[in-house]
């Protein structure tokens, strides 16, 4: 955010000091900065879900906020304009309990949303950008989400949970009936029995449209609803994900996973394609790829259709493909982009002449512009990660985008020179008082000789002449990465704040360095990872000035959680050691977890002799005996993807020989500890133990 520079040196004077390319003007005078805190965290407006209307003069997006004295969070939708200086305001009144979600543009001066406002479920409702009148368009009892509207055909699509055979009234009806039976038993024949935090109930979500017109002066459904994947003739249960209309509102694609027996250990998803109306079964246009197909996007004059195609069966972090489909030769061919990276969204440029993607590249979530004739693949984004993009004019896109600095903000995007002004300030008045670090990056030689990066960063009021306490955080995954990005459960920026340098590697796994670097951590999860990252924080502590070696931490979550473990039973240069959803045991983790796809791809199978030889080789249980160092578990009942029993067995090997150890259990968070307040349970345990062995004052949770 803002800062006021002044000069003062930041490293060691070394020989290759140079390599973490600190300017001293990135540090702030610390007598005019203040420290930003987990209280700041959870009170940022979160914005999300950018909406352009059809006449690119106007941007409609969400705004959440939290709180605290009510513990409530609340939902409304913003307005602003693109020209002149970007004003914005409420569409909708903001109230604390209330949930505005899911806007698009019915015309140009009509936003449809979801919304419960006194109706019995959440259900389609308008604002006018004249007068800011709400209308209810849809009075359903059965919940509705994830609007998709399309002029052409005077259709709106929408997600409902609903049963075999009913549509989403009928499906409220039998979900009252089922509430009432006097048993709670429930009979499972196959898997998944429950996903992610969730047990699979007898409902799936189904894309429904229903024809939408002007009756009356406003916005009504003027028909009932159809259920555009009932005719599938698979498994029932199709669930589709992105949802998008043909230029001339004839046909529906959308990416979905193959449900069935076998959907607990394959990754097949399909690109559907059916009549918008309903009138035939979906048709896949991709039946013999084996694995996962996703982001389906038409090209403005409807000519393509793309979408992302992963080809290893069971693998879920396999490279995405970019696929182009022509509709009317009916003919599929891969997009030869010339490297090995892997896009995880895509839009066609205005013109149909280009492709534009968000690519994990290094340490950005970058946004780049293929263009079809010359075939430049051009990087237009750096030193932060896209979110969402929308393309206004012939040399403009408008897009979310966020740093380890900054947290979602709207900007406007010039193609060309690819400068790109910042055009919202929900969060100026909070953030530009607070010292919100850079990220330095740097490279070193790691496992299989191959160079391996990692970003630092600053802790508050850092002075050269002091010794700081190391915070080294380790990312899950395993494939993904640490990036110049934003996060509000794991931001390095909370620990720094707290007076600590932080530390974070890349290491072999990770995404954004091409296709073979992140294959290479499949069943080497504790050789080359552990080599890279205690190397790369050997090279960091070789070279940052007041970087206090005796007084190192490490903290991961998930895979970082596994690291954990496995750091513990390999080396003692800890002081303290945080461990957040980490596998205690790479065999029992296999029969609890749910993505059995992901465990047989990067573990193995367990009763396959060779390959529980693999799990074993890297089994974190088989080294309890040389755990020593003071440990923080944490872990959650609504964790199915590394559940409860794995955070227990760390904490009992931990206690049952003596180590200083915690456990912190929330009995209502998944895999993510989402709910603002137990956020700052969480920062408060966290800081708090990392604080204690390395004798720094920390921030503490005040009620």
């Amino acid at each position: 955010m803002k800062l006021n520079f002044v000069s003062t040196l930041l490293l060691c004077a070394v020989a290759n000091a140079g390599q973490f390319d600190a300017p001293p003007a990135d540090l702030p005078d610390w007598s005019k900065t203040q420290q930003f805190t987990p209280d700041h965290l959870v009170a940022v407006k979160r914005l999300d879900a950018l909406a352009v209307s059809p006449d690119n003069k106007y941007a409609a997006y969400t705004q959440w906020m939290f709180n605290r004295t009510s513990n409530k969070v609340g939902r409304n939708i913003r307005l602003m304009s693109l020209s002149g200086d970007y004003p914005a305001s409420d569409l909708t009144t903001f109230a604390f309990g209330t949930s505005d979600t899911s806007p698009v543009w019915l015309d140009e001066n009509t936003v449809a949303f979801t919304a419960v406002r006194g109706s019995p479920a959440s259900n389609i409702f308008t604002v006018s950008l004249t007068d800011k009148k709400i209308s209810q368009v849809s009075n359903y009892t059965n919940s509705v989400s994830s609007l998709v509207y399309s002029a052409a055909a005077k259709r709106i699509a929408f997600i409902s949970d609903v049963y075999k055979g009913l549509g989403v009234d009928e499906s409220a009806e039998k979900a009252e009936e089922e509430s009432n039976l006097p048993y709670s038993g429930v009979v499972y024949d196959h898997l998944f029995v429950r996903h992610w935090d969730t047990y699979i109930g007898k409902t799936r979500a189904q894309l429904f449209t229903v024809p939408i017109d002007v009756v009356d002066g406003k916005y009504s459904v003027t028909g009932k609803p159809v259920n555009l994947v009932e005719k599938y003739d698979g498994a029932w249960g199709l669930e589709p994900n992105t949802v998008v209309f043909s230029p001339d509102g004839k046909n529906v694609a959308f990416d979905a996973k193959i449900p069935g027996r076998e959907e607990a250990w394959s990754t097949k998803a399909d690109i559907f394609v059916v009549p918008s109306d309903g009138s035939q079964a979906p048709v896949s246009l991709t039946p013999q790829n084996p694995g996962a197909c996703s982001a389906p996007a038409y090209s403005p004059d409807g000519t393509r259709l793309a979408w992302l195609q992963m080809v290893t069966p069971g693998y879920e972090s396999d490279r995405n493909r970019v696929m182009i489909y022509d509709t009317k030769a009916n003919q599929v061919s891969e997009l030869d982009m010339g490297w090995t990276y892997s896009p995880s969204s895509v839009a066609f440029s205005q013109d149909n002449k280009s492709l534009f993607h968000i690519t994990n590249y290094s340490v950005d979530d970058a946004l780049f512009k293929y263009d079809f004739d010359t075939r430049a693949n051009t990087q237009l984004t750096q030193g932060s990660s896209v979110y969402m993009m929308s393309q206004i004019s012939s040399n403009n896109v408008i897009l979310f985008a966020n740093s380890l600095s900054y947290p979602n903000t709207l900007f406007n995007l010039n193609i060309s020179s690819k400068a790109m002004q910042k055009i919202s300030t929900e969060n100026d008045a909070l953030l530009d008082p607070l010292y919100l670090s850079n990220a330095y990056t740097f490279k070193f030689k790691g496992s299989l000789d191959e160079d391996v990066e990692g970003m630092m960063m600053y802790p508050f009021g850092y002075d050269p002449t002091k010794k700081y306490p190391v915070a080294f955080l380790i990312h899950g995954g395993p494939q993904s990465s640490w990036v110049r990005g934003w996060s509000y459960r794991w931001n390095p920026n909370v620990h720094s704040n707290q007076g600590f340098f932080v530390v974070v590697i890349n290491f072999h796994g990770s995404t954004g360095y091409g296709q073979a670097f992140v294959d290479s951590i499949a069943r080497n999860w504790g050789s080359h990872p552990y080599f890279d990252l205690m190397k790369g924080l050997d090279y960091f502590l070789e070279q940052a000035c007041g970087a206090d070696q005796d007084r190192q931490v490490a903290l991961g979550a998930s895979y970082g959680g596994y690291m954990i473990n496995w750091i513990h039973g390999h080396t003692d240069r800890f002081k303290a050691l945080v461990n957040h959803d980490g596998t205690f045991s790479t065999v029992s983790s296999y029969y609890s977890t749910e993505e059995l796809y992901f465990m047989e791809h990067d573990l193995g199978t367990p009763w396959i002799p060779e390959e529980r030889a693999q799990m074993e080789q890297y089994n974190p249980e088989h080294y309890v005996t040389n755990w020593k160092t003071p440990t923080l578990v944490v872990h959650s009942e609504l964790d199915y993807r590394l559940p409860i029993t794995e955070g227990l067995s760390t904490f009992t090997a931990l206690q049952r020989q003596g180590v200083p150890s915690k456990l912190l259990y929330f009995p209502d968070e998944n895999h993510w500890v989402l709910q603002p307040f137990n956020s700052l349970k969480w920062h408060n345990e966290v800081i708090g133990w990392i604080g204690k062995y390395t004798n720094t004052t920390v921030w503490q949770l005040t009620l």
